[in-house]
């Protein structure tokens, strides 16, 4: 037995010694998210535009505004040109505090590895550039992929926020993608293989230095298959040819991230092709890659967006045609398990011009207009807070869209519904025929709110258990809630303690068990009772107090905290405090055998 308790010691030790010598797993940063979740914007919070030599953007400003979008991940350019100068010289200090200052903000971060610095270009980088319309020298692809796999590797160790060899504060960035539209000539004046080799060397790179980290494509752009002019090739094509020549780009991502764009029309307007349509994109992105990676591999969208562009252009659209196409596209996309979505944009770092197309995408107006938010902004932090983290489970009864990838689109209902984490169900809805009006039964038990686009209630005529929905191309919510019940946990609490303990803290977690948050007022104290928390809401919430039996003689003590949250109900908690002249402590041994 002295043997054992022997070894057992020593194997401590080195664990200990092992433990301390090694940096942790990669994980989140404290408060950023642990996992991939839906929703995410194209920020651009470490541009150089953004600078104070250049704009001077109020980073702060914009991180609440993404905060208050309900926006839990942002997409951030990690520029390769503008960070190694030179073999092995790095400048990561801008970038440093950019992605410090988003991972203090509470978001995960998803780097895009992008851009060639001189050094490492193709020689030929000037006649690539213009043979087909052109494009700017940093997009060139490298000479040679193990420079880029070298600066990868340095990137993500810096990132990991492991705590060794990190940034200063060492914020996460938890996913990485491989460049960007890599079948646009214009952002890869490349060749397929030249990317495949890329992505293989890439994802090697970032996978030594950080196991645990996400690494997906770049975004492509998906049409309806076949290769276009110009240069540029339908972005599962362009993979397809980069697998072909280099196998091992195949196997070398963890998510596939498409770019569905249709700037010139509604996702799902009646009238277009099946195939092209939002809904055919992402069903066909979904089949190819099921029949090269098997089915469970994630699908993004790292790029979704329509312009409020002011110009004759045919792509541009109004405000409230943005609002309502962010969400049907959105709803699309979750009801076809999409797992991530990064709309384009927050905010333009370039303050683009009225008839820009690509700043106006944006969902707030530029820095000189004050950050001020469009329609699309509203609708987004409306999505936001109705479907976060809630499961798509079917269409509902109103649902009439029926996909057929060779036929044309009829106009149709769309019922989208989803279940929240709290058991809500959130119907959303609208159609792309004539306006009408729709009766729907309502679940028996529950409440019912019908809720604009933007967050707005709406009146909600019922009868007979049934609900009457008008529908139009601008989508509505009806939310169905189960009653507000509070209960608290624990119910009743004894502590035991001596004179001469110390003041201790602890709490009691208040819920609702249906589906709502709720708001509560806490009341209750004693000599050697205080309450730190009077008040709370949300769903789940802590009561935090504090007992101490400083000064007081042996006996027992009561006390009760009362929890009132109005029409959910109110429970008492009664508190007694044992106050007794011994107290043996019971430790658990450590058992070896």
């Amino acid at each position: 037995m002295r043997q054992g308790w022997f070894s057992f010691l020593v194997l401590y030790l080195i664990g200990a010694i092992l433990l301390a010598a090694s940096p942790a797993a990669g994980i989140a940063a404290p408060g950023q998210p642990s996992r991939i979740t839906t929703f995410g914007l194209n920020t651009y919070f470490s541009g150089l535009e953004r600078l104070p030599q250049n704009r001077n953007d109020d980073l702060a400003a914009l991180m609440n505004a993404t905060r208050d979008l309900g926006a839990e991940w942002v997409r951030e350019e990690i520029s390769w040109a503008n960070l190694e100068p030179s073999k092995g010289n790095f400048t990561w200090g801008l970038m440093d505090a950019a992605l410090a200052q988003a991972a203090d903000a509470g978001f995960g971060v998803i780097g895009m590895l992008l851009t060639t610095p001189a050094w490492a270009r193709v020689g030929d980088c000037n006649s690539r550039i213009t043979r087909n319309g052109g494009s700017l020298n940093y997009w060139c692809p490298p000479a040679n992929p193990q420079d880029f796999a070298d600066f990868v590797a340095a990137a993500v160790e810096r990132y990991d926020g492991d705590g060794f060899n990190d940034a200063p504060s060492s914020p996460r960035v938890a996913a990485w993608q491989i460049w960007n539209e890599p079948n646009n000539w214009a952002t890869w004046p490349g060749e397929a293989h030249e990317y495949g080799a890329l992505l293989a060397a890439g994802y090697a790179a970032a996978k030594a230095a950080d196991p645990t980290a996400i690494v997906a494509t770049g975004g492509v752009y998906v049409f309806d298959g076949g290769t276009r002019t110009g240069g540029n090739r339908d972005g599962l094509e362009f993979l397809g040819a980069a697998f072909a020549a280099v196998p091992a780009a195949q196997t070398s991502f963890d998510a596939l991230a498409i770019h569905p764009y249709m700037p010139d029309t509604a996702p799902d307007r009646a009238g277009l092709f099946g195939l092209v349509t939002l809904w055919g994109r992402i069903s066909n992105a979904r089949g190819w890659l099921d029949a090269r990676r098997g089915p469970g591999m994630p699908l993004w969208i790292s790029e979704l967006g329509w312009s409020t562009c002011a110009s004759a252009n045919a792509t541009c659209r109004s405000e409230q045609e943005q609002a309502d196409f962010l969400v049907r596209s959105h709803g699309i996309a979750l009801a076809l398990g999409v797992q991530h979505i990064n709309w384009f944009q927050l905010e333009d770092k370039f303050d683009s011009p009225a008839n820009d197309l690509w700043g106006n995408a944006a969902l707030l107006r530029n820095r000189s207009q004050g950050y001020a938010r469009k329609p699309a902004a509203n609708a987004y932090a409306t999505l936001t807070a109705q479907l976060g983290g809630a499961t798509f489970v079917g269409f509902g009864p109103l649902h009439s869209y029926t996909h057929q990838n060779n036929a044309l689109a009829p106009a149709a209902r769309y019922h989208l519904r989803f279940q929240t984490a709290t058991g809500a169900l959130v119907d959303l809805l609208w159609t792309t025929g004539s306006a009408e009006t729709r009766a729907m039964p309502l679940e028996a038990g529950r409440t019912a709110q019908l809720l604009s686009r933007d967050g707005a209630t709406l009146p909600l005529n019922i009868s007979g258990g049934q609900a009457q929905i008008p529908l139009s191309g601008t989508p509505v919510y009806l939310r169905q809630d189960t009653p507000p019940q509070l209960a608290v946990n624990p119910v009743s609490v004894t502590i035991l303690a001596l004179p001469t303990d110390p003041e201790m803290r602890s709490a009691i977690s208040v819920q609702n068990l249906g589906s709502t948050s709720i708001s509560w007022t806490a009341s209750g104290s004693a000599s050697w009772l205080t309450l730190e928390t009077t008040s709370g809401s949300g769903h789940r919430s802590l009561l935090r107090y504090r007992v101490n039996p400083g000064g007081l003689t042996p006996d027992n003590y009561t006390a009760t905290i009362t929890v009132n949250a109005g029409s959910a109900g109110t429970q008492s908690i009664p508190i007694t405090l044992r106050v007794v002249t011994t107290l043996n402590r019971v430790y658990a041994p450590v058992v070896c055998r």
